[in-house]
């Protein structure tokens, strides 16, 4: 097997190492310029860490981070982490060696793993163990300002759709609890749990959902719509609905802001909205 771990520093002609390939996978979503935490934590947690490696195997060379000899070694990190990565707990208790990363983006997307370094007993062993591999999808934030009482359209797409017909989407917002802003199932709509102030004012762009489009219309928009909208994608299990995967549940994150006629903020031009998608590169 073939290890990316830099061992300078340690007494290598007194290392005898066994490697472990025991890890286990998580699939993280967020959005952009969120802080988040990828959770890890070693499996011989009672065993000194000399040795924390972070890498991104999409990137080559350089770590996202790498902590050795209880400090970091900056020098081989990637450019694109700089000053953005910080171990959770830099003691490691219990053998947590979880990755704090800042300020994300859609450019950190990809599989990252975690590999760490442990002292045996006798001060000569060394164990290399591949602890975990963590899936990070980051979704642009999509800003939509307009003006009440106009009709915006909330984009979201899922590729490779191609107009499923157990597919189930729901589109929610953040502060309306259990209740949804629309959903679909079964090839039409479903409003028993709709909140009532969207009552007959939401439809989908395309109910055929033509090359993934599964963006919602949200007709005469007041000040109350404003709030953050996420869409999720399911697919219908064989006797209830439940939630699986296409490329990640959650597809879309929609900040959308409403003024009264005539304030500053909306941004329509023949009633058209217009929408940003601020990726925080």
């Amino acid at each position: 097997m073939k290890m990316r771990l830099n061992l300078s520093g340690l007494d290598q002609t007194l290392v005898r190492s066994q490697v472990f390939q025991k890890s286990y996978k998580i699939n993280i979503t967020a959005e952009s310029g969120q802080n988040i935490t990828l959770p890890c934590r070693a499996h011989s947690n009672q065993k000194p860490i000399i040795v924390v490696e972070w890498i991104r195997s999409d990137l080559g060379a350089g770590y996202a981070l790498l902590f050795q000899d209880g400090h970091f070694v900056s020098r081989s990190s990637a450019s694109v982490f700089k000053n953005r990565v910080d171990l959770q707990d830099r003691q490691k208790k219990d053998g947590d060696v979880s990755l704090i990363l800042n300020n994300v983006t859609p450019a950190d997307s990809g599989t990252y793993e975690c590999h760490v370094v442990t002292r045996g007993a006798n001060q000569r062993e060394r164990a290399t163990e591949h602890t975990c591999t963590i899936e990070l999808k980051i979704l642009p934030r999509v800003q939509i300002n307009t003006t009440a009482g106009q009709t915006a359209i909330l984009p979201c797409q899922v590729p490779n759709l191609n107009s499923d017909p157990s597919v189930v989407i729901e589109w929610s917002r953040t502060d309306l609890g259990k209740e949804n802003v629309f959903f679909y199932q079964d090839q039409k709509f479903i409003p028993d749990h709709q909140h009532s102030s969207f009552k007959n004012r939401v439809d989908l762009q395309d109910r055929q959902m033509k090359d993934g489009d599964v963006s919602l219309i949200l007709n005469n928009v007041t000040i109350n719509d404003t709030g953050t909208y996420m869409c999720c994608v399911f697919m219908k299990g064989a006797k209830h609905r439940r939630r699986a995967k296409l490329d990640s549940d959650l597809i879309s994150v929609v900040n959308l802001h409403v003024v009264r006629p005539g304030q500053t903020g909306g941004d329509t031009e023949d009633g058209v909205i217009r929408y940003k998608v601020l990726a925080f590169y």
